[in-house]
Formats: structure tokens, sequence, C-alpha cells
């Protein structure tokens, strides 16, 4: 016999074999044991976790003679023909490649016709979202009341793209991604009675590796066992897949802790060409997460070391942060390793608390009160009022001069609406507002603005008058230059 791949070999041919589907499962056998099955299913979920597995065990539970406990059996003559791909009353299309109206309707015409040696005749569709508009349209009627000895099950990663009118007739079941537990588990039952060698911690990277997807674990698997001849380490593992060393992502993160340039410069001559720099930033984020959540949490995680809970929680954050943004990137760098070396600078080179003491400084002492109205959004009429006043940033402070008459017309709520926008731009978070009647007209966001326009107009003046086509209009004419503003 041929070789079979891991994927097919332990694929579950009853419910009690499917991993991390509970729900689903349970579902499925209580209706099979009340005898309330519905007309149409459709099974969604990621690549890998059970859908087509799922549908082909109930198409055998459904036509099983001898069901026990909603169980097939998979010895009678129907569950072995559904097993070995020859039943003639199972039909398994795949969408991806018969999306057409003209296949659509070639499958309408057999379903009149009752099974040849079964109780129902199912028809199961693969990627039923890659069925086009016309042949959605073609299904609803027959989806709607289909004839008795018909069963409807689709199968989809995508089922957003299924038009609404097919959803509302289907019985929906959403599996879930395994978890790495879960996988893991699995893994080591089906190594141990594939008679390979395996360590914990190995099972652990390719289950990680695997994304919540058994069929990837298992073809992961495969390469490893290629290549390590049925012994699988952590190591080998990490060699394969191009996984960092868990040492090497904790001492980068400790080195831009302490700011030790050099260090950090060795760690990057650490990593190969061979290592997958997407690795490498995944791995980093889930140790940056793993702090921040060990900051805030009573529970410790003693799994690596304690010294990089001293690291600030905001650091943490644009750490983070920079590689959320960078490692979107990856892909289409010509240079990976080099992208990912520029992330780590830009970490290095960001200092908190300079940065938090700069944005106060900067704005603090360099701003203008007239240019922060306009910026800050109040409102026009509450604008209007602060257009005479003066503003004074005094430390954690903010003094706002108002005329006596005006100062009753800003109310305390919009008192908490300015010192909210003030905290903001100043980055102060405990920033308190203070009115007073110390009000210096000259210095007045109305006042500057006046003068800002006495100040063009004189502007725009000297430029007529310094133009040759004025000096000829004066010498003919003698005409006297009025006030644009009509105000004499």
């Amino acid at each position: 016999m041929s070789y079979l791949v891991l994927a097919r070999k332990w694929r579950p041919k009853t419910f009690s074999e499917v991993v991390g589907q509970d729900h689903v499962v349970t579902a499925l056998k209580n209706s099979l044991k009340s005898d309330s099955v519905h007309q149409a299913f459709l099974f969604t979920g990621t690549r890998g976790v059970g859908k087509t597995s799922l549908a082909r065990i109930l198409t055998k539970a459904l036509n099983c003679r001898n069901l026990i406990e909603g169980e097939p059996c998979n010895d009678c003559d129907s569950c072995n023909e559904i097993n070995a791909g020859s039943s003639i009353d199972f039909q398994e299309i795949d969408a991806a490649s018969r999306r057409g109206i003209s296949e659509t309707k070639e499958l309408l015409e057999t379903i009149p016709y009752l099974p040849t040696s079964s109780k129902y005749k199912v028809y199961l569709i693969d990627e039923v979202h890659m069925l086009t508009k016309e042949s959605f349209n073609s299904l609803l009627k027959t989806l709607e009341e289909p004839p008795p000895h018909v069963i409807f099950m689709f199968a989809t990663t995508e089922f957003e793209q299924i038009p609404p009118t097919i959803l509302s007739r289907c019985l929906q079941l959403n599996l879930n991604s395994v978890t790495v537990e879960g996988l893991t588990e699995q893994l080591s039952k089906i190594f141990s009675k594939e008679k390979i060698k395996f360590e914990k911690s190995a099972l652990d990277l390719i289950s990680d590796a695997a994304n919540g997807s058994i069929r990837d674990a298992l073809t992961i698997s495969e390469k490893i066992i290629s290549y390590s001849e049925k012994n699988i380490t952590e190591e080998i593992v990490r060699e394969v897949l191009g996984i960092p060393d868990e040492r090497l992502v904790e001492e980068l993160l400790l080195n831009l802790k302490d700011k030790n340039t050099d260090e950090l410069f060795e760690n990057l001559k650490e990593i190969s060409n061979d290592t997958s720099i997407k690795n490498i930033f995944i791995n980093l984020m889930n140790l940056i997460k793993k702090i921040s959540i060990n900051q805030f949490s009573q529970k410790k995680d003693n799994t690596f070391n304690s010294s990089l809970l001293e690291i600030d929680p905001e650091s943490l954050q644009i750490f983070y942060q920079l590689c959320l943004v960078n490692i979107e990137y990856i892909d289409d760098s010509p240079d990976p390793k080099g992208l990912f070396e520029m992330t780590l600078l830009k970490m290095l080179a960001f200092d908190l608390e300079e940065k938090k003491n700069s944005s106060v400084t900067e704005k603090g002492k360099n701003y203008n009160w007239s240019d922060l109205l306009s910026e800050l959004k109040l409102g026009k009429v509450l604008t209007q009022h602060l257009m005479h006043s003066n503003g004074i940033l005094q430390n954690e402070k903010f003094i706002i001069s108002l005329p006596e008459e005006k100062k009753n017309l800003v109310s305390e709520k919009n008192l908490k609406i300015i010192e909210n926008q003030l905290r903001d731009f100043f980055s102060i978070r405990d920033l308190k507002i203070k009115i007073d009647t110390n009000y210096d007209l000259s210095t007045s966001p109305i006042n500057l603005k006046e003068e800002s326009v006495k100040r063009n107009e004189e502007i725009v003046k000297e430029k007529i008058k310094k133009s040759d086509s004025y000096k000829k209009i004066v010498s003919e004419l003698k005409p006297e230059i009025k006030k644009f503003d009509n105000s004499e």
C-alpha cells in the first residue's frame, strides 16, 4: 500500500475522534438521537479544523444501519462505501472548480432521483462561498423545500460571502480553532501510535505554529519527521521552522530596557538568515504581552526573566505598537532582517520620559493662546467668549483670565470641556483650570487678531504705493488712499 500522509491517515471517522469541536459534536449527536435532522447544514471555520470531516461523519451517521448513541458503526456497507469514497448516494462537490450555473443545474437535475441503497442522498459542497450569484439563486427553492430523501451540507472558510438568503435556510455550525493544548494532546497520541520519539516542548512549538489547525499541525509534523528521522526535539523544530530561541528574544528586550547598544548588536548578529524574522516579531510581541499582563495581574508567570517586569508599562505599549506596525511590511520587504533591526533601533532611541517632558516643554512654553484656541474644538460661541481672554500654563495649572463681565458666561460644563482638551494638548493628566479677572487686553486673541489685520492693511498699502502702476495713476489723477475697512 502506498504511503498515506498523516492528515489523511488520522482523519477522524467518528464523532468521538473529532478534536476541539465538542459543541458541534454534541449538537449533531443529539439531533441524530432525537431523529430531528435539519435539511441543510453549513459548517464554517478556518482551514483544517474538521469541516468536511464532520460532514462525512454526519453523512455516515444518517445512513448507518447500526447507529450506536449517535455514532456511525464504520462496519456496515453504507459506512464502508463512504469511507472508501465509492458511495453513489454521497456526492462531494468542490465549488471552486464547479462554481458555474451549468454545473449547479446538472446537480439539481439528479435531486429528484431516490438514493440507491441509503436512507438519504447527501450533497456536500466544499468552499461553497466560491459559487456564483446565479448558482446560489438556482439553489434557493430546492434548498428551502428539498425532497425528504435529500440533505445538503456546505463547508466554507468565508461564510460572510454567502448570500443571506442561503444562510437563512441552513443550520449554521461554527467550528473553533483548536487550542494549543488540544493540538499538543492529539499530536502526542498520534506520535505515540506512529512510534515517533518527541519532546513535549517540541509539540508545543508545532501546535503554536499551526494556528489552531489540526491539518496544519500534521503537515508541519511531516516535514519535521522527515528531517529528524522520527526523533523530534525542540532544537530541531526551531531549526526547521525558523523559530528563535526564547533566550535570544528575552535578551533583546533586556538590552532594550538597559539601553545596552553593544549587547543589542551582538544579539542581532545571532539572528541567521535562515531564521524567520516574522517569528521573531511574533515571539517578541508575545513576550511583551506576557510581561504587560503580569504587571497588572495577581498571578505571576515565572516563565521569563523577572527583571523584564521593571520595564515601564508605557514603554511596553510603545514597543508592542512598533512591532505591530512593522510586521505588516515583512512579507514585502527586500530585507526583513534589516527591517527588524531598524524596529529595534526605534525602540532603543525612544525615551518615554524625555518625550513626555519635551512634549510639555514644547507645548507648555512655546504655545500661543490664540493659535491654541483655533486648535481646540470648543464650539463657536465658547471660542468667541475666549477670544477676550488670556491663557497661561503654570506647572499643572492653566490660568484663564477674563474680563469681569465675561467671567460668568463660561459655565462649569464648558470649563470641564476646556480642561479635558487642554489635558490632551499638554499631555498633563492632572491639569486643572483656574479662572481669574486679571485680563490684559493687549495680549488677548481678539486684540492680536485686530492688530494682525491692521498690519496686513499697512503692508498692502505699502506694496500698492511702491508699484509702478500706482505711481503712474497718482501722478496723473492724484487720488487719496482710503482705508479698506471704510471706517472713515
